[in-house]
């Protein structure tokens, strides 16, 4: 099971043809877009994660921004190489076992604040595209 998400710039393909247009380096608006989101999904979890150890806490990160061909995106949660109890233990706070109630953490954060993480992306956007008139 997997204790990440990914975000990509789906979604802002009216901006991204405006740039693509004016000549703007998509690219490099792409990956600040992604960055900016990813900051609020992260301290998102952040906030959530149990901190037992804080051995979980310390294991989220946001991985990226990546490109593959077109495709850009970054992964946030438990990106980073860990040990297995750390990995066994975020699962079993995200998705919870037999035994242990769940603690989702990174869930609640995309239902919380994936509108947030896209209005800041969709500012990056804007920012660059008004870079384009002036």
């Amino acid at each position: 099971m997997p204790i990440k998400t990914r975000i990509t710039t789906q979604g802002f393909s009216e901006y991204l043809e405006r740039l693509a247009k004016a000549g703007r380096d998509i690219d490099v608006v792409s990956d600040d877009a992604l960055r900016e989101g990813g900051e609020i999904l992260e301290a998102g979890m952040i906030t959530r994660v149990p901190k037992f150890s804080h051995d979980l806490q310390n294991s989220l990160a946001v991985d990226g921004p990546n490109q593959d061909g077109n495709f850009h995106y970054i992964e946030v949660g438990v990106v980073k190489p860990l040990n297995a109890d750390v990995a066994r233990y975020g699962n079993v706070q995200e998705y919870g076992s037999a035994s242990t109630p769940a603690q989702p953490y990174i869930r609640p954060t995309l239902d919380g604040d994936m509108s947030k993480a896209r209005a800041e992306m969709k500012k990056v956007f804007v920012a660059a595209e008004v870079g384009i008139d002036g």
